[in-house]
């Protein structure tokens, strides 16, 4: 029996539900009849239906069977998600929830949450590709209690282990701007029938594109991603390990600042971890450990030919130019900024079911530290090298639960503690309630009100350089949220499950971490901005099959998303880069069909428009244009299914906008893909 939670932490606990349910590269398995699993979390499990807050869970039949190149091109269409692509299809992304900030999104991955502490602009840096996500599931309301210190808006927690099932995955793909992409995947090990399970993935692609605006533009990209993933289990428990790493180059033309618009950057991720679990009557134990190490060099003036050199005096010049129009010499810059950082933790989590419900405690503690160039205190770094300046700071997240169910009625209250060394202690609780209304699961009402914090990323304290200033003197920005839903399957009996979710609310953010810069100004500087009031309500209807459908036309999922959002300030006299300029009103909608002779069509659409504007390189104040993107795949498959060949269309009606700053997003993309499943 599924049991109901009394607080969702937005950590995928990679329960054997969620695996078995979903083998990912067997092409061959009709998920349009796959019951809905359970969502999946460190304190309990609890169906989608019955969950506390608002959320989606999304299913390989919309992450990894649509052709999606990355995450951010599968979450641009979820209800409340705002998603920012600086570099299309994996190349940088900043994920935002109801307004909230990038740095404001917590990510769970496989039970670990990640964390990127020099900036969260490349939190999103993974080494997993969407053929290798089982599941996604996207939490909006911020709770610290529940999803991490950096869960001011919401989180986003993946499921990614190996299959269940022996074969391998081959995927190639080719389409515009000499888009070429390479996927190889071999999943083997034990019988799922056998005493002690062993199971193994080893997963590699390399993508590239000469240009996402064409070539010539600064706009190239190359991506390498690898991958292990392990699965063991038996009497003694569950055991899931994975090493991977994401190694990215690619012109940043406008990225951070339009002032000096040719930028360049790498960022190499390595990431390891391992999760173990252990049931024994009605206790439960759970333990994690991780690292993360990032290094990331970028360029304010790109080397190369055809780009800047350097020359003898210190200036970077480019050819045909003059140094005083585009390099003002070594003065104010010298050389690209550099930069490794490094995540170490560990986590556990007890509980104990009852008479009297469901008690837990958890403990989450990481070391944060950073080495660079530009970021830290020189006092700790490596005068005689290239890093010579550093910091750290140790942050632990502690958690104390209950859960009572009392007839229709489940409360849940946390009370959690954050501690970080840099900023001191805060205490941060949580409380959820739901109800069910017509005593059968199908109607439910729920309400939350929790506390959230999110510490200054380093790049927000120390980062000096371009007319970029940051501050030292950061607060550490803190909100408190509270939401009332309901959630209502209109058809529990019928062929398709047709279900309605509503939610309400506000959240009161108090010294909103922000870069901001004044009218007539060429200073960005971070700063805490006073408080600010999100208000917003989200409406969400959404499709499945509760059956194996018949017919020649098939639908697989629908969902139809409104999201509308306002703040209690504006940024008027200044440009505000992340926290004023959040999405006002979104309207979403995602359509799966499957036809005859095994045809399929994915279709989303999503239509956006956002608060707030940006300077333009002229000095002239722009208020960001409404917009609606239209993507569409269409994939047929062969011999049994062990073939599938896919078309994928994103900004089919060829729409120029931008959503972040100035840089300029891509037109039509059209990419033809091929993916062999050898059983």
């Amino acid at each position: 029996m599924i049991r109901t939670p009394w607080s969702l932490l937005l950590v995928s606990s990679l329960s054997f539900t969620g695996f078995q349910a979903l083998a990912q590269n067997d092409l061959a398995k009709d998920t349009t009849a796959i019951p809905v699993a359970a969502v999946t979390g460190p304190f309990s499990t609890v169906s989608p239906l019955s969950a506390p807050r608002a959320l989606v869970v999304l299913g390989p039949e919309e992450v990894a069977q649509t052709g999606a190149a990355s995450l951010g091109d599968v979450l641009e269409s979820v209800p409340g998600l705002d998603v920012r692509q600086r570099g299309p299809l994996g190349i940088q992304t900043d994920l935002s929830v109801r307004g909230g900030t990038f740095e404001q999104t917590a990510l769970w991955v496989d039970g670990v949450r990640w964390s990127a502490p020099q900036t969260g602009h490349h939190l999103m840096d993974l080494p997993l590709d969407m053929e290798d996500i089982q599941r996604v599931e996207v939490f909006r309301g911020g709770a610290t209690s529940a999803l991490g210190t950096g869960a001011m808006a919401g989180a986003v927690a993946l499921t990614a282990g190996p299959s269940t099932k022996d074969g391998g995955l081959i995927v190639a793909e080719t389409g515009s701007n000499a888009w070429m992409r390479a996927k190889a995947t071999l999943d083997f090990g034990s019988s799922m029938d056998a005493a002690q399970v062993r199971r193994h993935r080893v997963s590699v692609s390399r993508v590239g594109t000469n240009g996402t605006l064409g070539a010539g533009t600064n706009t190239d990209a190359s991506m390498l991603r690898a991958r292990y993933a392990g699965w063991y289990a038996g009497d003694w428990g569950s055991l899931r390990t994975s090493v991977g790493y994401a190694g990215k180059a690619f012109g940043a033309q406008n990225f951070y600042t339009s002032t000096f618009p040719l930028q360049y950057e790498e960022t190499q991720t390595f990431q390891g971890q391992a999760l173990f679990q252990k049931t024994m009557g009605d206790a439960h134990f759970e333990a994690a450990a991780y690292h993360r190490s990032h290094t990331d060099l970028f360029q304010l003036f790109r080397e190369g030919e055809d780009f800047f050199q350097q020359t003898e005096d210190g200036f970077y010049v480019m050819t045909g130019d003059t140094a005083g129009i585009y390099a003002p010499g070594a003065s104010w810059y010298g050389g690209p900024n550099q930069h490794i950082s490094h995540t170490t933790g560990a986590r556990s989590r007890w509980s104990l079911r009852s008479s009297l419900g469901e008690t837990f405690v958890s403990v989450d503690s990481r070391r944060e530290f950073v080495k660079s160039n530009v970021l830290g205190v020189d006092s700790l770094g490596d005068e005689s090298g290239v890093y010579r300046r550093a910091d750290l700071r140790q942050n632990t997240d502690v958690a104390l639960g209950h859960r009572a169910t009392l007839g229709a009625f489940a409360l849940a209250a946390t009370a959690a503690w954050n501690h970080n060394t840099m900023f001191g202690a805060r205490f941060v609780p949580g409380a959820e309630l739901s109800v069910d209304v017509l005593g059968n699961g199908s109607a439910i009402l729920f309400s939350s009100a929790n506390r959230s914090v999110r510490h200054p990323s380093f790049t927000d304290l120390y980062y000096t350089v371009g007319g970029a200033v940051g501050s030292r003197d950061l607060a550490s920005e803190w909100s408190d949220h509270v939401e009332v839903g309901f959630r209502w399957n209109l058809t529990p009996k019928a062929a398709y499950a047709l279900q309605l979710e509503q939610a309400v609310f506000q959240r009161e953010g108090h010294d909103l971490i922000d870069w901001v810069r004044e009218n007539g100004s060429n200073i960005t500087q971070a700063v805490n901005l006073r408080e600010v009031t999100f208000k917003g309500l989200e409406s969400v209807l959404s499709i499945a099959p509760n059956e194996s459908a018949t017919g020649d036309w098939k639908l697989r999922y629908a969902r139809l998303g409104f999201t509308a959002m306002e703040a209690s300030e504006s940024s008027t006299g200044f440009e505000s880069n992340y926290v004023l300029d959040g999405i006002q009103t979104k309207v979403d909608a995602s359509v799966g069909l499957e036809g005859p002779a095994s045809f399929r069509l994915d279709s989303r659409w999503s239509h956006q428009d956002r608060m707030g504007g940006y300077v333009a390189p002229g000095g002239e104040e722009v208020e960001y244009a409404p917009f609606s993107l239209v993507s569409f795949t269409l994939s047929k498959a062969f011999h049994m299914e062990d073939f599938r060949a896919y078309l994928r269309v994103d900004n089919a009606l060829d729409k120029s906008y931008v959503d972040l700053g100035n840089v300029e997003q891509p037109g039509r993309w059209i990419r033809l893909g091929f993916a062999y499943n050898m059983k």
